[in-house]
């Protein structure tokens, strides 16, 4: 259900920035973390009914999954989803599709560890972006 509330957000941030800049938006170029684990689909259907009513109303929306990184801040390892991918397996099969790193993937550090040291002390990027607009 998040993917709605992303899609509202990208929606406003840049209907207000076209409007701004006077300008038309023809497509919102969207880097999504691959943490994310959002349902492409469905934010791309938010995003069709949510600005139809908007000044962006013929904007094509392009989503692309950017690889997950991570630092760990004990030993400085950097790696990725993959290195760690057996750790979440768990957590994907005792919750599902509902588990809690679809809902919150700022919560990986309670369910994964550098695959290094072990520690659960490292940096992870979630945000999304608004990555490019083209006119």
């Amino acid at each position: 259900m998040h993917e709605w509330a992303i899609a509202m957000s990208v929606v406003s941030s840049v209907e207000k920035w076209s409007t701004e800049k006077n300008v038309r938006v023809g497509k919102v170029i969207l880097s999504v973390p691959s943490l994310s684990m959002l349902e492409v689909e469905i934010l791309r259907e938010a995003f069709d009914v949510i600005k139809k009513d908007s000044k962006i109303a013929d904007a094509k929306l392009e989503i692309r999954l950017r690889d997950q990184e991570f630092s760990c801040r004990v030993c400085g390892n950097k790696f990725t989803l993959g290195d760690i991918k057996p750790q979440l397996e768990q957590v994907l099969k005792d919750y599902g599709e509902e588990n809690p790193l679809h809902i919150v993937p700022a919560l990986i550090t309670a369910f994964a560890k550098c695959p290094k040291c072990g520690s659960n002390d490292f940096d992870v990027d979630t945000s999304i972006k608004v990555e490019a607009i083209e006119l």
